[in-house]
């Protein structure tokens, strides 16, 4: 399939760490700009295996790959979530940190089985795996910000898409905007967004017009994450991760 302005495609397993090298070989020398958007839900797979496509490829990529590509004035946007609201507390914090403190694909793995978090639900690898990219996007800034390279992410709200009618159904919610309950995912916006509302703000931080913003986490939900952070109201999961293992949703 040809698009216009695209190079080439090339297929690659983000959940397979040889299959990155292969991918990464295939590409350019130089990279102006990195757009790190490739996830899934996770209620299909392991919780490992959904940690590793959503966390630990882009883990890899960011601290292995990349460095010696990009170079100053270039910059990097990867995608959270919404979900990941709240992922700095310390009842989320301490269950990823020392992962993406790991030095190396390896080493985070064996940080993930050391906590015992690759047993977990899959359905906590998708807040999980997000929460865990805000923080590798803060811990990012001290290896890019001296290559003059900047690093952001955006966490999108509720989207019309076939990602965003599977996380309905993973959350048991109905992905109608009928459904009182899905709507309130959508903030005071009263609908949900379009695919390419959430391209608009990863373009934005990779592009000239946010040539001094680095560390930004811009949640992209309509408001939502600030009254969470204000205490108006709930985060999307209804607590942190501690709450949750402890009630034993885990």
């Amino acid at each position: 399939i040809e698009v216009e302005g695209v190079e080439a495609g090339i297929r690659v397993d983000l959940g397979d760490k040889d299959s990155i090298d292969a991918a990464f070989t295939q590409i350019p020398a130089s990279v102006d700009c990195f757009f790190g958007v490739a996830g899934v839900m996770g209620a299909a797979f392991p919780f490992l295996k959904t940690v590793k496509i959503n966390l630990l490829s882009n883990k890899y990529m960011a601290e292995q790959l990349l460095p010696q590509r990009m170079g100053e004035g270039g910059a990097i946007s990867f995608i959270a979530s919404a979900i990941a609201s709240g992922w700095q507390k310390q009842g989320n914090l301490k269950y990823f940190k020392d992962v993406v403190d790991a030095d190396g694909w390896d080493a985070a793995l064996e940080a993930l089985q050391a906590g015992g978090m690759d047993q977990l639900s899959p359905l906590l690898a998708y807040p999980y795996s997000k929460m865990a990219m805000c923080y590798l996007i803060s811990k990012l800034q001290s290896l890019y910000g001296p290559k003059h390279v900047r690093v952001n992410g955006v966490c999108p709200g509720a989207t019309r898409s076939a990602f965003g009618s599977e996380s309905a159904d993973v959350y048991q919610v109905n992905a109608s905007t009928d459904d009182a309950e899905f709507m309130a995912f959508a903030g005071y916006s009263g609908r949900i967004a379009a695919p390419e509302e959430m391209s608009y703000p990863l373009l934005y931080l990779n592009s000239k017009y946010a040539s001094y913003i680095s560390g930004a986490i811009v949640f992209a939900d309509y408001g939502i994450n600030a009254e969470v952070e204000a205490g108006l109201r709930p985060n999307y999961i209804g607590g942190t991760l501690e709450e949750i293992l402890r009630q034993g949703n885990g």
